[in-house]
Order: C-alpha cells, then structure tokens, then sequence
C-alpha cells in the first residue's frame, strides 16, 4: 500500500508538535487514529519514525528528511487548491501572505482593506513571521506570496524587488537631533542606541553601513520587538535607525524620524516572493498587481512586472 496524503499530515502534525495527543486535536481527530495513521505510515516506508514514551517523542533519523519531503508535496497541494478555488474569477478565493508584522501593519494592512472593499468574498490569510519562516511559508506553499529583505537566492523562488526605501533615525521629541534633516551616520554614533538583534535583516543592513562608514554605535539595549525599541526610544534610554516604511508607527508613537544622509545613497529593499513551480490563483495575482503598485507608490523607484528567477 503506498503513502497517503491523510498519513503524511499526521506524521507532520506529530513531527511538529512532538505529542500525538495534540497533534491529535490539531488535526480533529482521535489519538489513536493519528497512531495509526503514523504507524502505517512507518510500514509502508520500512522505517520507525518516533521513539514513543511516557515523556512524549523522540523524532528519529530519517524523520527530517521525510518531513522535508512531506511539506513539499503538502505545498504543492496547498497552492494547487487555491489556484483552482477561483478559476470563475474574484467572485471567491484566498490569498495568502508572510511577512514581518510590522511589514504586515504599514505595508500589507492597507493593501488587504482596500482590495477586500473591491472583492469582498476574497479570504486572506496572514501570516506575521521572520523574515526566515516567512520564506519557508512560501517554499512549503502555505503562503502565496511574501514580502522580505532577500539576502541570498534558493532557486526554488521567483523573486523581485518591489520596494526600496531610505533609512531614518528614530528620535523623543525635544531629542538634539530632532531640529536636524539630514543627520549624518558620524552624528548617530555620538548617542545611544536602541538596536534590533542579528536575526533582522534590517539590523544586519545597518551593520554594513556602518562597517563601511568605520564607525560602531554605542547599543545600550538590543530587543526582537520594534515597538519595544520605539518605547524605550520615547522612553529616552537612546535612538534607534529604521527603514522609511515604519515611520507611521513612529509617529502614532509621538516620536520624530529624520533622514539621513547617506552618500552614496543607500536604501533598503524588500522583495515580494513566490514558489518557482506553481502558477498564482486569480486572486492572488489580482492582489499582487495592487500591491506592486502601493509598494511603488511608497517606496522609490522599484522595477514591477512579472516576477524573475533571480
């Protein structure tokens, strides 16, 4: 008997949450059948799959790589049930997207309400994520489209970059550096920092400027949330730098960006992301059109059309 779609879902369910039980519930099924499912699933590979005890699973070898291959073809379905769900047009359909929150919350949010007023029966799907996973999203087909920074290319992704924005420094009202439009990178280094850690590719970006500038900024607080930095900013404890698109969020926050000058000029780039093997459903590509253009319209210059191997 050969593999089936039913047991490689509970092999993925129990892969990931390392407990049939939820796994169970996840899926709405019954313990016992998420065992058998797996069971059935390590005879018809030859091949035991998980340590089962008291304390809960044990993945063994074997298990990555088929939950690698797993997740594609579970991908590949996923994207092929939503390309054909709106074949009749933008009467139904889904769009799904990933991307960072604060990507979600000033980029995307607005694109969504306004698209969802000219085709209200299109469901979308969010969802907030790193930069990473937002791409792993895509590659395993859970979701259409994601926007990130790229910095190196799988070929298993069409890619291009849809907007380009200007860094700014994040200032408290009243801050020296507020009466000043541009500051120059020399000037930051002279104050504290909020800064985001490593894992942003925003932070890695900024690292690179200053390596080129020779210049190391003096953190006194790294965090994994921009809002966190943005209240500690407003806090007083330091500055921070950010991409051009967060400045709404700095103003909601009563805090004042200013440009910085950067010659040459440096800016940074998202670009939107989708699978190379699979062809976008109606809705989808209708959103990705809209958005191409909001992104164009925020950012600077960025080439649009048809998306290219890159």
């Amino acid at each position: 008997m050969g593999i089936t779609l039913r047991q490689l879902r509970a092999f993925c369910a129990v892969y990931e949450l390392k407990n049939f039980t939820r796994a169970a519930e996840a899926l709405n099924l019954t313990q016992s059948t998420v065992s058998k499912l797996c069971s059935e699933l390590e005879k018809a590979i030859g091949l035991v799959l998980f340590e089962r005890s008291a304390r809960g699973v044990e993945l063994l070898e074997g298990a990555p790589e088929l939950y690698a291959y797993a997740q594609e073809a579970i991908g590949s379905l996923r994207a092929a049930e939503r390309s054909l769900s709106s074949l009749a047009g933008l009467e139904r359909g889904e769009v799904s997207i990933a991307a960072s929150p604060i990507m979600m919350h000033t980029l995307i949010a607005p694109v969504v309400v306004a698209f969802h007023a000219r085709h209200p029966n299109i469901v979308f799907n969010l969802y907030e994520l790193t930069g990473d996973d937002a791409i792993e999203h895509v590659l395993h087909g859970k979701a259409d489209l994601g926007l990130v920074a790229v910095e190196s290319h799988d070929r298993k992704l069409e890619s291009h970059v849809a907007y380009r924005g200007a860094f700014y420094v994040v200032v408290p009202p009243g801050h020296p550096l507020a009466g000043q439009d541009p500051v120059h990178w020399r000037e930051l280094a002279t104050y504290p920092h909020i800064q985001l850690r490593g894992s942003y590719t925003v932070r890695r970006k900024i690292d690179q400027i200053l390596l080129a500038h020779g210049l190391v900024l003096r953190g006194v607080a790294q965090t994994g949330s921009l809002t966190t930095a943005f209240a500690m900013v407003r806090g007083g404890m330091g500055i921070t730098v950010m991409p051009g698109y967060v400045r709404s969020v700095c103003e909601e926050m009563g805090l004042k960006t200013v440009s910085i000058a950067s010659p040459p000029h440096i800016l940074h780039e998202l670009s939107l992301v989708r699978r190379a093997d699979y062809r976008l459903s109606r809705a989808a590509d209708a959103f990705l059109h809209a958005f191409e253009s909001h992104l164009s319209e925020v950012g600077q210059p960025a080439a649009l059309g048809k998306l290219s191997l890159s």
